[in-house]
């Protein structure tokens, strides 16, 4: 009975070792497995978000650093462990994905940058028509031999505001060395002074222009209603 149980008891042992021994070995190959998929994805990767003269970014760099020292923990592995490395893969991917969205933001910046010696707007379409139409008819008027009865005006103060504002967007981005002016705001202010002295508060007999006809329309007088 007693070698019954002795045999027993080293049949158990012998069980036991083998099934830690499998579970040390399956655990460990998963790391390591863990570990080449790293080094692979990295090497892969790593020209998408390696900056100037292919140096790693800090945060991809300490997060591989930090990797490398959970495969080189040690031997006995617990399902801890298997939790950190997997943590520590999710803060890879962030480091990884925040390097390569920095890089490519900072390629189109400069890629969308103008050229040498040029000058970049940014204009909306209606400051467009504003001084494309204010383009033109100051070079008509510019030409000795223009000789145009069309007369055209700003329907409203509205209008005007959105010129003066569209002519104050392309005078302020021209260089202060190249300026043909001193002051930028005497212009701008002298314009507003222009629209604020036509279109006061709206009396009786105002009259206002309409854009195209050129004609004037004359307004009712309140007094005409009485």
């Amino acid at each position: 009975m007693i070698v019954l149980l002795i045999i027993v008891g080293l049949l158990t042992a012998f069980l036991w070792a083998c099934w830690s021994s499998a579970r040390a070995y399956y655990q460990h190959g998963r790391v390591r497995g863990m570990d080449e998929a790293v080094r692979q994805i990295v090497r892969g990767i790593a020209r998408h978000y390696e900056m100037a003269a292919r140096a790693t970014p800090e945060g991809v760099a300490g997060a591989i650093a930090e990797i490398k020292g959970l495969f080189n923990h040690g031997p006995h592995l617990k399902a801890k462990d298997i939790e950190r490395f997997h943590l520590q893969l999710s803060i890879l991917a962030d480091a990884i994905g925040e390097a390569c969205c920095s890089k490519g933001q900072a390629q189109g910046v400069e890629m969308m940058a103008p050229a040498e010696g040029y000058i970049r707007v940014d204009l909306s379409v209606i400051e467009l028509l504003q001084l494309s139409r204010l383009a033109h008819l100051g070079f008509l008027h510019m030409m000795p031999n223009y000789r145009g009865l069309e007369i055209q005006r700003f329907s409203d103060e509205l209008d005007a505001q959105e010129g003066t504002r569209s002519i104050y967007k392309l005078e302020s981005a021209i260089p202060l060395n190249e300026r043909p002016f001193a002051d930028l705001a005497t212009h701008y202010k002298g314009r507003e002074h222009l629209i604020s002295d036509w279109w006061q508060p709206t009396t009786a007999d105002r009259v206002g222009y309409v854009r195209g006809l050129g004609s004037l329309v004359a307004l009712a007088p309140a007094t005409a209603s009485s």
